[in-house]
């Protein structure tokens, strides 16, 4: 698994105004949080993803990303 399908589960599952928690991605991508870290934080780099104490969710750039590939 990559970072690509990492936001992809983010999109589906939080899109831009929910959120998924690391647990949850966990869950879903059957990945540890140490493997999911790394990946999670190149997307924060890239301004793909943003990250509250709620979870994670698509940032305005990331959806238009996530929407010119998957929707």
């Amino acid at each position: 698994m990559d970072k690509t399908e990492v936001i992809h589960e983010i999109y589906h599952k939080a899109g831009t105004e929910e959120f998924i928690t690391l647990y949850e991605l966990e869950t879903l991508t059957g990945l540890s949080g140490s493997q999911l870290r790394p990946m999670l934080e190149d997307l924060k780099e890239e301004i793909l993803i943003l990250e509250h104490p709620e979870g994670f969710q698509i940032s305005e750039k990331g959806n238009h990303y996530c929407q010119t590939r998957w929707a």
